[in-house]
């Protein structure tokens, strides 16, 4: 399993409520098994009695003791689970069900998920271990011990996951979960480096790029389903060995169908084996990632904005927050140079070519949906604008300010449009006029 592999394993594995409980509950089966032999093993002088909260008089009463625990903890898990789906249900009604991801990847939930199932497992081994102990006098105040200690701290988790559900249902909640992790993709894809205007391709990059799409043969996808991520290393050694030339035409985030074309080779013919390894770099699945994706989280972050001005929500707030971290998205994007759309092996030689993924495509996805559901609202509109001015403020080109100047000028206009009130309009045109200066062009007519 590759790198990319993993990482987009890792990635499905940690959106979900069953892979943290089962480790934590297998961990807690062995540490009872391990308690188990400590119990019997060290000298009962070793572990003096000040250390057991409930020292067991009897085989019976040990057995009473982890019982009554287990049947507590598998009682709570199921409130746990039901008062789970609340939050779940109300995020899908507010927020639309393409953010449940974020819910899903909730370490604090799935933490107290697998205390409660860890506590039930350990005491069930617990109590095998007293009916399968061949000292039948050993009433294992150790173990026991940490049965007690294990149900108390449950309780107080049980304390903490009530506040931590209410807290999560807030919109800044579950805005700043979905902009964190946009901003740890975007460090990760887009090293900082010299904010400078991206270089001209090499001498003959864009020949060889229309032969391709010319003479290339297409291998298409023996699947269907999103683009969740490319193993660019595999598709650099096959085309290496192969001494071919790769035009990818899906990238990250696209949706792929039965024999739709993933990548055009040049030259060929291409035998099976190729064929194979390039549908294996592409990692496909039912639903978009953030892993080489970050026009997905700004997604995310529009998606809420949008559902929030619906006439059915309602919330001119929500859209303000978004408009926000969207805005430290697209600054973080614009000090970082735009990556390169060409690859080359140790060699020098150039192997595959992508389409680049420009500054004005993800401005267009921050702003173009927000302002056509956002034209009737002048707060929202003037956010808008601000963030346009707060994002040129980290700009280091012209193509960069008049990307924009062009959404900047847009929502001026659909002001006009969408708000009946001449104060309004004058207002916006006022915060208009501010982004303007702030780009450069508060001179010009």
């Amino acid at each position: 399993m590759t790198s990319v592999q993993m990482r987009d394993f890792w990635d499905k594995v940690r959106a979900t409520y069953w892979f943290l409980p089962t480790l934590m509950t297998l961990l807690a089966a062995i540490g009872a098994l391990v308690l188990i032999w400590v119990d019997q093993a060290l000298p009962s002088l070793f572990l003096q009695d000040k250390w057991y909260i409930f020292p067991p008089e009897s085989i019976a009463e040990a057995r009473n003791v982890l019982t009554n625990i287990g049947d507590t903890s598998l009682a709570v898990i199921g409130v746990v689970f039901s008062i789970t789906l609340v939050p779940l249900s109300i995020a899908s009604a507010q927020y639309g069900s393409i953010i449940l991801r974020t819910f899903l990847r909730d370490r604090g939930t799935q933490f107290v998920l697998g205390a409660y199932s860890a506590t039930t497992f350990y005491c069930l081994f617990l109590l095998l271990g007293l009916r399968s102990a061949s000292n039948q006098t050993s009433l294992l105040r150790l173990p026991v011990t940490v049965a007690v200690y294990m149900l108390l701290m449950s309780l107080l988790l049980l304390l903490y996951f009530f506040h931590h559900v209410a807290d999560s249902l807030q919109a800044s909640a579950v805005i700043e979960q979905v902009s964190k992790e946009l901003e740890e993709v975007i460090e990760e894809d887009y090293p900082l480096g010299e904010p400078t205007a991206p270089s001209a391709p090499r001498q003959g990059n864009e020949a060889i790029r229309q032969e391709v799409l010319c003479d290339g043969e297409a291998i298409t996808s023996s699947r269907e389903g999103y683009v969740r991520a490319i193993d660019y290393n595999e598709l650099m050694k096959m085309s290496t060995k192969r001494k071919l030339v790769l035009c990818l035409k899906c990238l990250p985030g696209d949706f792929v169908g039965h024999n739709d074309q993933l990548l055009l080779a040049w030259p060929g013919p291409l035998d099976k084996h190729v064929m194979s390894t390039v549908n294996r770099a592409y990692i496909l699945g039912r639903n978009r990632t953030l892993f080489q994706d970050p026009g997905f989280g700004i997604y995310l972050l529009v998606t809420i904005a949008v559902r929030a001005l619906s006439p059915a929500i309602n919330d001119a707030i929500t859209p303000v927050l978004c408009l926000d971290r969207l805005g430290a998205a697209l600054s973080m994007l614009a000090v970082r140079p735009t990556l390169s759309p060409y690859y080359y092996d140790k060699g020098n030689q150039l192997r595959i070519l992508t389409t680049q993924v420009s500054f004005l495509r993800l401005v267009d996805m921050a702003f173009n949906l927000i302002r056509e559901y956002g034209r009737a609202n002048a707060e929202v509109l003037m956010k808008m604008l601000e963030t346009i001015k707060t994002v040129t403020a980290h700009t280091h080109s012209p193509t960069q300010r008049e990307v924009l100047l062009k959404h900047a000028t847009l929502i001026e206009h659909d002001s006009h449009i969408g708000l009946p009130s001449e104060y309004d309009q004058q207002r916006v045109h006022e915060c208009y006029e501010e982004t303007l200066r702030a780009i450069g062009l508060g001179d010009k007519p």
